[in-house]
């Protein structure tokens, strides 16, 4: 995909490949447990969707090309109404990228799942309106086996998002930081490192500065959450 009028598909599976291994393919995709959907964003439209669908969400399987998006979009979250035009928005102007995001998504039976979902341009022709993604999602919502990255994960995430303010942080209000984090005063920080009440009170000013936070207790709680305990 290489300008606006360039035509770069996934891979194709080839014709003459036997009928056993296009059904084992098929059914690679169907079995997964995630969703796949490719999706005509100019039209706009759903063109398939896999068999995972039904399983995962408890509607029927979206085969029908004349479904809708607007249909899809009524079953998001309110506040991740915009998902669909923020995912488009990025995809055309980086039409190499992946687009990744988090969004809440009505089940059947009328709760929501979390969903994590991976986009990327399917094939894009703007001479010929055609602007087609491929997404797959995974929920979130139920019980995850693995845990033990998680809250890595989490705090890794948090601190690329928040990379800007934590640059600003010095190695001295780091260590700081980390003490108030787990629990001591600051007549016990300033034992610890040497330092006199006043010094260590400056820090903390400073670091709520920086961090554009109010008290102590929001600062504790940005560096539990971006991994600066």
């Amino acid at each position: 995909m290489k300008g606006s009028g360039s035509y770069s598909p996934l891979p194709q599976v080839e014709e003459h490949l036997p009928v056993n291994m296009l059904d084992f393919l098929q059914s690679v995709v169907n079995g997964i447990e995630a969703i796949v959907l490719v999706m005509d964003l100019n039209k706009p439209r759903l063109i398939w969707a896999n068999e995972s669908f039904k399983r995962l969400t408890g509607f029927e399987k979206l085969t029908n090309v004349s479904f809708r998006l607007e249909q899809l979009i009524s079953r998001y979250h309110p506040e991740d109404s915009s998902y669909l035009d923020d995912m488009k928005s990025f995809l055309i102007n980086n039409p190499d990228d992946t687009y990744t995001a988090f969004y809440r998504f009505r089940h059947a039976n009328g709760h929501y799942l979390w969903l994590f979902t991976s986009t990327r341009v399917f094939r894009i022709d703007k001479k010929r309106d055609i602007f087609e993604t491929v997404s797959v999602s995974v929920d979130f919502t139920g019980p995850i086996s693995y845990r033990k990255n998680l809250k890595q994960f989490s705090q890794n995430k948090l601190q690329w998002l928040n990379q800007s303010r934590i640059s600003k942080i010095t190695k001295r209000e780091k260590e700081i930081l980390k003490l108030f984090a787990s629990g001591s005063t600051t007549t016990e920080v300033s034992e610890l490192l040497n330092l006199s009440p006043h010094t260590v009170n400056n820090h903390r000013k400073n670091m709520l500065k920086k961090l554009k936070l109010k008290n102590l207790a929001a600062l504790v709680n940005f560096a539990v959450e971006n991994g600066l305990d």
